[in-house]
């Protein structure tokens, strides 16, 4: 058990600094400071869902991709047209589901952690480490598209203002659930459960 407490206070230690240096999402420090409180959880790392355009040599070579546009929000077609048009390789429009991963006490607590967050709608979650019981955490939603190839619009500005419609409905849809999944773990908050 000391061995959870030390490592529990590293591990909060890095995520207020983090939150000092504003690396943490905004939008999702309510819930992850939620899940801190809990004496058997610690977060490690995680997005609160984001809609991106990037530019990739190939599909999956994230070493050589580039972000030309990235927003933990719902986006406006602008931003998207402005962020495609700087594009020069294959040009991908991606809603990215959030993400949260959490150390768990023990075995017992992971699997508690899994079930509140299934019953919140996070259906892709599961145990991903046994090291320290790491629960991975996150929504089916995601939607990927090439947009433009060698900088130019191959789905066409009606075409993308969809995509970009989509991905928005997307994002906005995982952050109910994480808003599901928070009003889920306040209920159970000083609960003998957890």
């Amino acid at each position: 058990m000391v061995e959870w407490e030390e490592f529990r206070r590293l591990k909060l230690e890095g995520y207020t600094k983090a939150k000092e240096r504003g690396e943490v999402d905004d939008d999702i420090i309510p819930l992850l400071d939620l899940i801190n409180s809990f004496e058997c959880f610690v977060t490690l790392s995680s997005c609160s869902g984001r809609i991106a355009v990037m530019d990739m040599p190939e599909f999956g070579n994230k070493v050589e991709s580039r972000f030309l546009g990235k927003w933990h929000r719902c986006v406006g077609f602008g931003e998207v047209l402005e962020a495609v048009k700087s594009g020069r390789k294959t040009t991908w429009l991606i809603m990215f589901p959030p993400i949260i991963h959490v150390a768990c006490r023990d075995l017992s607590s992971a699997e508690k952690l899994m079930k509140i967050a299934n019953d919140s709608g996070l259906r892709r979650c599961g145990l991903i480490s046994l090291k320290h019981n790491v629960v991975e955490i996150n929504t089916l939603e995601r939607l990927e598209a090439p947009v433009a190839l060698n900088g130019k619009i191959v789905v066409g500005e009606d075409g993308l203002k969809i995509i970009v419609e989509f991905a928005n409905r997307k994002l906005e849809r995982s952050k109910e659930k994480l808003r599901k999944f928070y009003s889920s773990l306040l209920e159970l908050q000083g609960s003998p459960e957890l």
